[in-house]
């Protein structure tokens, strides 16, 4: 039997050419699982490691949220915020939320937690903080196309507890707070 060198060399190229588009395949297979993974992930809130914040929490910055805060108006926004528990005791449940912003027009826009008529909706994990102690928190603040209108608002983050109705780290006494600008865009 007699093999021919132009039939050797012919299987050569296929060869190749099937590594090629197995590779280019594989490539395109990884993209779109990446992408996936992100638009899943984006709902996903956690708790972070404090060396991965820009900016950790501590006793004279216990909040660590940007001075100021850009959202578009009917989108979200993810932050990484920081928070540090600078009292005695052990804030338990800690989440971050918004209690209250004041307009571009000087209103106060005061939030009550009730999804269906609060202005912005705050996503976050909760967390118990020891005393003395600091954590990050991942969270999305959502405009709840309840009337947002475009401008400046000057709007106030606080760490509290959902779990308590009253003293300490409830809504109406929370264990931490501290006002920024948001800055909403069209």
């Amino acid at each position: 039997m007699r093999f021919s060198k132009k039939a050797s060399l012919n299987l050569s190229v296929n060869a190749i050419v099937v590594f090629v588009l197995a590779f280019a395949m594989l490539g395109v297979g990884l993209y779109v699982t990446n992408l996936i993974r992100e638009s899943v992930g984006g709902g996903v809130m956690e708790v972070v490691n404090l060396q991965d914040l820009k900016n950790p929490p501590s006793a004279e910055d216990p909040i660590t949220i940007s001075r100021e805060v850009t959202l578009k108006k009917g989108k979200e926004i993810k932050l990484d915020i920081g928070y540090y528990n600078k009292n005695g005791q052990m804030a338990e449940g800690a989440q971050l939320g918004i209690s209250e912003c004041i307009d571009p027009m000087g209103s106060s826009v005061p939030f009550t937690g009730d999804l269906n008529n609060d202005l912005l909706l705050v996503v976050s994990p909760r967390s118990n903080v020891g005393a003395s102690e600091g954590k990050g928190f991942k969270i999305r603040i959502v405009d709840n196309d309840n009337g947002l209108v475009t401008g400046t608002y000057v709007c106030t983050m606080f760490a509290y507890s959902q779990d308590i109705t009253s003293g300490w780290g409830s809504f109406d006494d929370p264990y931490e707070s501290k006002q920024f600008f948001l800055n909403v865009v069209s």
